[in-house]
């Protein structure tokens, strides 16, 4: 009660703010007019205000002959910065101003630049972390300690972002993350989607964008918000490249080498890029469960190994000054091999003489590919209006290969009892088609967004079991099956932009997507739910409102609602055994969850953020264990009840010295599972937190050094496991050499060795669990990258879109 009495009393503070800002009319404003060396006027040029902290407030373009306008300021002091490529940047004295008083400045005269147009080079650093009002980026290039990560891990260095033990990524804490690369989804889930981010490599990543609450225009698909990973692209004229190659070294070894080549001209721009990896991962497993007066102690040592060839390039083409047209493509190419060796003993509670022993091992091969081909188009007729259409084709296979051989042993006197071997293949295969519309259109103080995505997605999983009988295997008609599951998703958004004044803005959207499902299993073993269609339309609205000062504070609100679709793999409801004692079943009754997320923020000089956060989501994905056979378990995904989180979340970069960045983060969830799982009631409350530190540091020899610390208190796992907190401590060293051509990084992750091991239990259903999960975490490793060719920035056209790279240059 008190948290909704607090929320109403902040939305009724805001509302009267917008209330009085819309009464007032503003006639503050500041107007000038700009000339080149040669006493011409100089058109089109970015006109910047700040505060007196030289804080960015707004920006402009001068118009054709010279002149510029900024209005609807609030009382103060203000500087004016005027950035032309072909000029030296003017920076104005400070200027004070009364409320609706009108200063007309001096006529702005700029200096010819010291260096020639073509010469231009763009060498500023961009902030490791960027706080916006709807996102948060993480500019990977400007972190030492990013060298030689796969995109997972990557992501798990994310502020904000975890990743726990089933590779699910956790953003503010909630599951139900959508993947975006160079802003399109990748459509893929699960261990598909795991395969696919271990594929890709930091070298190749410029940032990624966290997208806490998305307006209308995305995609509804995604509970806890959307993460954008944009990958790196030419920006210089002429041919350049590098070479890549990288090494770390933890319990295992890790290898990786690329190669990026681009030309880029006036009219048209190829980039491409290319990876080989060769990694080795450690996946331990020491476990205790007690079901059924039977005692289970188990321990599994892992050893995976993944050799992968990344490959992406593309094309960008200037049709002339109103259009644009695209094309991009992307090859990932994995082969991976997993040896699991476990040793269970079996022992009866009751009667410990019967005890015995199980020796078992699965042998996975597993190759996998992924191709996506996409080809966009841009048309702007006028300043005011922009239309795109984008077409993406998308093809993901992978053949699994199992052998799973078992010995049960005797526990007293070490004979073998009896001998399982199985094997199987599973295959899948997903086919994936989209295409979008979207038109944007700029009135006086209104922005009106509306368009159109029609996806088409279908996945094939044929699996074949053998029992392996006097070392041959016979197939098993009764175990084998094929599941096929199609997907349409049919989506209309409108989305309508109002800005009455500088200091409030309005954003209303509604998004409309119609699903229609058909989940269909072919199988010798007759199934009730063998065929599973569905049709349904639901209806996402989101609305939001900022209030600006103009100084120093802004407040936002915003209100979404969202869904998360079930897993492919998680809907087929055939049995696949881990070994002997666990197995996975899929669940084609999953029903999709609804989430519904409140959130206010607050910003103190675009620097402090602080984030309230509330959501319910229904039906939420649970993956529990059920008993088997007495002595087995299955792993089974169902629909919860509820689950709740409220977070609040903190960040704040500080410049400590010249030499010493320092940003934190901070995470605060308050999460409950509600629900009736098979009888058996789960209700799990818990305070979570996390905190990122992160420290860049300007050394001597002009080293770069980032250190960064991250603690994580107790969390829940899997919506009824509980998991122990840890903390640990990465650094990177970079450096350049032979005037920035060769860089070479020195990086070490978890250096204490404090989150390798996950220590965990659960006691629902009859059955109590203890465990330890081991990763290799520990790494300590060198990345070298050596660039050739023409690495200077190219001069962009003069137009209205020349104030967005501008503006992307100030540092927040």
């Amino acid at each position: 009660m008190k948290k909704a009495k607090f929320q109403i009393l902040v939305f009724v503070i805001l509302a009267k703010f917008g209330l009085n800002g819309l009464a007032q009319q503003n006639e503050t404003k500041i107007q000038g007019v700009i000339h080149s060396p040669d006493n011409l006027p100089a058109m089109f040029s970015t006109v910047i205000l700040m505060n007196k902290d030289s804080v960015y407030m707004k920006g402009t373009l001068s118009r054709e002959d010279g002149s510029f306008v900024i209005d609807n300021l609030g009382e103060g002091s203000y500087f004016i910065m005027v950035r032309n490529i072909e000029f030296q940047n003017y920076i104005s004295a400070l200027i004070p101003i009364r409320k609706n008083e009108i200063v007309i400045l001096d006529r702005i005269e700029l200096k010819t630049s010291i260096n020639k147009l073509e010469e231009v080079v763009v060498s500023g650093k961009k902030a490791m972390i960027e706080v916006h009002a709807d996102k948060m980026v993480f500019n990977v290039s400007s972190s030492p300690n990013a060298a030689g990560n796969n995109g997972l891990e990557l992501l798990g260095k994310a502020p904000g972002v975890l990743i726990d033990m089933d590779n699910n990524i956790v953003l503010q804490g909630k599951s139900g993350v959508q993947i975006f690369i160079n802003g399109r989804p990748t459509r893929l889930s699960g261990s598909d989607l795991t395969n696919f981010l271990e594929s890709l490599r930091s070298d190749n990543i410029e940032s990624i964008e966290i997208i806490t609450n998305p307006s209308s225009k995305y995609e509804a698909e995604g509970t806890a918000g959307i993460i954008n990973i944009e990958l790196k692209k030419n920006t210089s004229l002429g041919f350049n490249g590098n070479v890549i190659a990288g090494f770390s070294q933890g319990v295992y070894s890790r290898v990786n080498s690329g190669t990026s080549l681009n030309y880029s001209g006036e009219k048209i721009s190829l980039f491409s890029s290319m990876n080989l990896s060769d990694d080795e991962f450690q996946d331990d497993f020491t476990e205790t469960s007690l079901q059924n007066g039977y005692l289970l102690d188990k321990q599994s040592r892992s050893a995976n190994n993944r050799k992968t060839f990344n490959f992406s390039g593309g094309m960008d083409y200037t049709i002339n000054d109103k259009q644009s047209l695209s094309l991009d493509g992307r090859a990932l190419v994995n082969d991976r091999n997993n040896v699991l060796r476990s040793t269970t003993g079996i022992i009866d509670t009751e009667n410990s003489d019967s005890s015995e022993i199980l020796k078992s091992e699965v042998l996975d091969d597993t190759p996998s590919s992924n191709y996506i081909v996409n080809l966009n188009y841009r048309f702007a007729p006028d300043n005011s209006s922009k239309l795109s259409a984008d077409f993406s084709l998308g093809r993901y296979t992978s053949n699994k290969s199992t052998d799973q051989p078992n010995d049960y042993i005797d526990a007293n006197d070490g004979l073998i009892l009896r001998s399982i071997k199985k094997q199987y293949d599973a295959d899948t295969e997903i086919d994936l088609s989209s295409a979008l519309v979207d038109y944007e259109k700029k009135f006086d103080k209104i922005t009106l967004s509306t368009g159109a995505k029609y996806s088409f997605i279908t996945t094939g999983n044929q699996l074949a079991f053998y029992n392996i009988e006097n070392g041959s295997p016979v197939f098993d008609i009764s175990r084998s099956n094929n599941f096929s599951y199609e997907e349409k998703v049919a989506a209309l958004y409108l989305l309508l932009g109002i800005k009455p004044s500088e200091r409030i803005a309005f954003n209303a959207g509604v998004r409309m997507e119609n699903t229609a499902s058909l989940g269909f299993l072919k199988s010798e073993i007759p199934f009730a739910d063998s065929k599973v269609p569905r049709n349904y339309t639901d209806f996402f609205p989101n609305l939001s409102f900022s209030f600006d000062d103009l100084k120093n504070s802004v407040i936002s609100a915003s209100i979404g609602r969202r869904i998360a679709r079930p897993n492919y793999q998680d809907l087929n409801p055939f049995e696949s055994r881990m070994s002997e004692l666990s197995t996975w079943k899929g669940n084609p009754f999953l029903k999709p969850n609804y989430i519904t997320n409140y959130q206010i923020s607050y910003s103190y000089k675009r620097k402090l953020v602080i984030s309230n956060n509330y959501s319910i989501t229904n039906d939420f994905f649970a993956t529990i264990f059920e008993i088997s056979d007495e002595k087995g378990s299955v792993l089974i995904p169902r629909n919860m009840q509820k689950a709740t989180n409220y977070a609040l979340s903190l960040s704040y970069p500080l410049q400590v010295f010249k030499w010493w960045e320092f940003s934190s983060f901070f995470v605060y969830n308050y999460e409950t599972y509600e629900g009736s799982l098979e009888g058996t009631e789960i209700d799990l409350k818990a305070d979570i937190y996390s905190l990122r530190v992160q420290n860049n540091l300007k050394l001597p020899a002009n080293i770069t050094m980032e250190l960064t610390y991250f603690v994580v208190s107790p969390w829940i796992w899997r919506g009824t496991i509980e998991v122990n907190g840890n903390q640990g401590l990465n650094f990177g060293f970079k450096k350049d050499f032979m005037d920035r051509k060769l860089l070479v990084q020195l990086t070490g992750s978890d250096i204490f060795r404090s989150r390798s091991d996950y220590y965990y239990k659960s006691n629902y259903g009859g059955m109590d669990i203890t465990g330890v999960r081991t990763f290799d975490n520990q790494r300590f490793g060198i990345n070298v990258t050596y660039n050739f060719g023409n690495q200077k920035a190219k001069a962009r056209k003069k137009g209205k879109s020349a104030i967005d790279d501008d503006l992307n240059r100030i540092s927040e």
